[in-house]
């Protein structure tokens, strides 16, 4: 009788926990998310003692049940290792079973036991074991290593089962992910190169427009395609249950490059309207192909609408207009090349990285085909390798066209007006009238200062100003040094055009005569009235009348003018500024605090860590250089003329933060509970590879090849690349864990405010200063920027969507701990 009270409280806690599952269940059928389970346990309680009781029944446990699982479900052996992973019994169980492995598969793995005798507890009949199953790996091959259950029906075992890769060396497992990380970065930067030549040249002549639509289409129902297949509940599902043992073959990094791609191509689209863009536009024949493929996706709508579809062939059908975009895609550019008989305007870097992606692809598919002796997936369905072929020859083409067949047209047949003036002038370099300005004055004005043996020197103070629309702001202009003859200084303003300035100039024209001495030293100010918005550079030109000098001095003269409409909005962009700055410089301590709160790191990815670490530290070793060297920024000086140093105190000051504050982090990973976490070898492979960068920068500096500005280039290129990817591991170890407990979720909101405050503080600069090219034209800060938003957006879908029941578990300390928790696996035979 003793025994009962025991029995009692064991049904309640199995009671509790079946409840917890149902609701959640329900939840995630129904769409809903406020539900509480404290009122529905008493009646789960109540309607399961009925049917216990009250029916007569005898079996109890069978209305619970128990199942089996295999933890995990996908794992890789080396040929003549060994590997574990156990095998998780739970549930009611009223009888003893036989769990046999399949030996379909022996000349491939070895598995030890290969018969487990399963019995059922002597009291309250609720097993929870974990056994762990060893296996040997003999030979390469990818399979599926299924167990059987006697008798059948026993035990629930539909997830009995686990899918076994067996490589042949860890090695080439290790170079294949170096190989797909680079290909995937190539891939995602080979859309920017087009941008930026848009950008510099102010004009996407020779950039075809067929190509750019198909490019968005198949870019978009390839993001829907990835999208609803990952986030989608209802769709995975039906995935799975059309493959019982599949896995999901979307991947986060696909969800990531297919938006990347999505909104980078948009970006480009976008400079299509701003730009010149000549008598270029879509064709007719992208129209009908593009129409045909919308009458496609209408059809294939109606049909899910009437039911003779599932929204999972809805999606393949958006796969398929995918892969047929990807062989006709590329045909409108290389005609276009043909006709104009160039390649200006179409970026070869662009070509160079989506033919490095496309023969890195394919190498990986080798090696693999090696690794797993998986040639199948290669020969016996060459879908992908076809494809990923055709675009290489595609890119082979090109690279023919670029720089055999029209390697000396740098203007191409139909690049009509190629915007040749003040529009297009490129902001970094002296445009083309500026040079025939300063030849003539060297020419002309040379010889009669030489006879002097001095140097007259031009320039404008202050050399950054800004002016409000209708305000004024003056400048000084000081003409100093040996002067013969009578001069005159006037005004350009670049990217302006006649009846169309940024400012009003008075005087606008500038008169020296030469003193009696012969030696000017004299300054003028000059008033500058704000006409409409807009950034631009006010050069000052020495126009002789006579010759008078054999050297002349002109780097100083000019200023950078910023006319704005508001000072208000400059307060407003200030106070954004700082904000962000405040919140991307707090956002490291969140993890810090956690980190301290629970003494432990488990849930904090250390590739992640590591790659963070490594992306700051180049960034310091940047702006620390270029802000406190005198011979690094001499050199950047020299190279931009007109330019100021990019680094500003609180970037440095920020940088300083940010390896002080990752470097903390990495000293708690020693301090504090990690579990089995480690450095992954991809990371470590990417550690090497920008390793060696900087090594051969170093020897290229060692041996005069380089110079020491171009070394800190390479390390800020660094860290633009692992800011592309750092945030992978993170989001995939959630996925994996279907957790974010140890992944601060401070530190998120803390980061994506500082993104969301950049990128207004970006638009409301692009009112304020008339100034949109700097977003669109040049859209490398913003897409970062939303790069890194689009990552929070997805941690905080994660932690409040996703895994916020795992989560609550975890965190409430079940002794069950469900999905997603850090709790190491019992030993072999030991209750939970």
């Amino acid at each position: 009788m003793e025994e009962y009270p025991i029995v009692a409280l064991q049904l309640q806690k199995a009671f509790n926990v079946l409840a917890k599952r149902t609701m959640a269940t329900i939840r995630r059928i129904a769409g809903v998310t406020t539900m509480k389970t404290t009122g529905v346990v008493p009646l789960l309680v109540v309607l399961c003692s009925t049917l216990l009781y009250g029916g007569g029944v005898s079996n109890a446990q069978t209305t619970i049940g128990a199942t089996v699982v295999m933890d995990p479900q996908d794992i890789t052996v080396i040929v003549g290792q060994r590997n574990e992973f156990l095998l998780k019994v739970r549930g009611a169980l009223s009888q003893s079973v036989s769990f046999n492995f399949s030996n379909e598969h022996s000349d491939l793995i070895s598995v030890s036991p290969s018969t487990l005798s399963i019995n059922p507890p002597t009291i309250g009949g609720f097993i929870d074991e974990a056994y762990e199953i060893t296996l040997l790996g003999q030979s390469p091959g990818q399979f599926d290593l299924i167990g059987e259950i006697l008798p059948k029906g026993a035990i629930d075992d539909a997830l009995a089962f686990i899918r076994v890769t067996v490589a042949n060396s860890k090695a080439i497992i290790v170079i294949s992910d170096v190989i797909g990380w680079i290909y995937f970065a190539a891939w995602t930067i080979s859309f920017w190169p087009q941008m930026i030549i848009n950008y510099r040249r102010k004009s996407v002549v020779g950039l075809s427009f067929d190509f750019l639509a198909l490019n968005l289409v198949g870019h978009s129902v390839y993001a829907a395609f990835n999208l609803a297949l990952f986030w989608s509940v209802y769709i995975e599902s039906e995935y799975f249950d059309r493959n019982p043992r599949g896995l999901n073959p979307v991947l986060p990094n696909d969800v990531a490059f297919s938006i990347h791609a999505t909104l980078a191509t948009m970006l480009t689209l976008g400079q299509c309207f701003i730009y010149e863009r000549g008598d270029q536009k879509v064709s007719r024949y992208a129209w009908g192909i593009m129409g045909i493929f919308v009458i496609v996706v209408v059809v294939a709508g109606i049909l899910v609408g009437t039911e003779t579809f599932h929204w999972l062939d809805f999606l393949y059908v958006l796969s398929y207009i995918k892969l047929s975009i990807t062989l006709i895609k590329y045909i409108p550019q290389a005609v276009l090349n043909f006709q104009r008989k160039s390649t200006v305007g179409w970026s070869i870097e662009n070509v160079l990285l989506d033919f490095t992606g496309g023969m890195l692809s394919m190498l990986q598919m080798l090696l693999n085909g090696y690794n797993y002796d998986d040639w199948a997936s290669i020969f016996g369905d060459p879908t992908k390798f076809g494809l990923g072929l055709f675009s290489v020859l595609f890119d082979i083409l090109f690279m023919v066209q670029h720089y055999v067949l029209y390697r000396n047209r740098a203007d191409g047949k139909t690049l009509k007006d190629e915007s040749s003036g003040t529009n297009t002038t490129n902001t970094s370099t002296v445009g083309s009238a500026d040079i025939t300005c300063l030849l003539v004055c060297l020419t002309l004005v040379g010889p009669s200062l030489g006879q002097n043996n001095g140097t007259l020197r031009l320039q404008i103070a202050p050399q950054d100003v800004t002016v409000i629309v209708g305000s004024t702001k003056n400048v000084t202009v000081r003409l100093h040094g040996a002067l013969a003859q009578p001069v005159t200084v006037n005004f350009t303003q670049t990217n302006a055009t006649a009846g169309n300035e940024y400012i009003k100039l008075n005087p606008a024209m500038l008169e020296f005569n030469p003193p009696p001495s012969r030696f000017i030293d004299l300054s003028v100010r000059v008033s500058l009235l704000g006409l409409r918005a807009g950034i631009f550079d006010l050069l000052a030109h020495l126009l002789p009348s006579n010759s008078t000098t054999t050297l002349l001095d002109e780097g100083q003269a000019f200023v950078r003018v910023t006319v704005a409409k508001s000072w208000q909005l400059i307060a407003a962009s200030s106070t954004i500024g700082w904000a962000y700055f405040l919140a991307w410089t707090w956002s490291f301590w969140p993890q810090i605090w956690e980190n301290r709160a629970r003494a432990s790191v488990v849930g904090l990815s250390f590739d992640y860590l590591t790659l963070n670490f490594l992306g700051h530290a180049m960034y310091c070793a940047f702006n620390c250089a270029l802000f406190w060297s005198s011979s690094v920024q001499a050199e950047y000086l020299r190279r931009n003329p007109r330019g100021l140093i990019p680094v500003l105190a609180n970037d440095v000051a920020f940088s300083l933060h940010a390896v002080f504050a990752t470097t903390l982090l990495i000293g708690q990973c020693f301090c504090y509970e990690r579990g089995q976490q480690k450095v992954s070898y991809t990371a470590r492979a990417l550690m090497t590879v920008f390793g060696l960068v900087l090594l051969i920068s170093s020897v290229l500096v060692a041996t005069g090849t380089y110079l020491w500005l171009d070394f800190f280039y390479n390390l800020s290129y660094i860290k633009l690349a692992i800011t592309f990817f750092k945030y992978i591991p993170q989001a995939v170890l959630n996925y994996r864990r279907k957790s974010t407990v140890g992944w601060s979720i401070g530190n998120v909101l803390l980061d994506f405010a500082g993104g969301f405050f950049s990128i207004i503080q970006m638009l409301v600069n692009g009112y304020n200063y008339d100034d949109w090219d700097s977003i669109f034209g040049d859209g490398a800060k913003f897409g970062l920027g939303l790069f890194s938003v689009l990552f929070d957006v997805l941690f905080i879908f994660q932690h409040y969507v996703l895994y916020r029941e795992s989560n609550y578990i975890e965190l409430q300390g079940e002794n069950y701990p469900g999905p997603g928790s850090v709790t190491t696996a019992p030993p072999q035979g030991l209750s939970t």
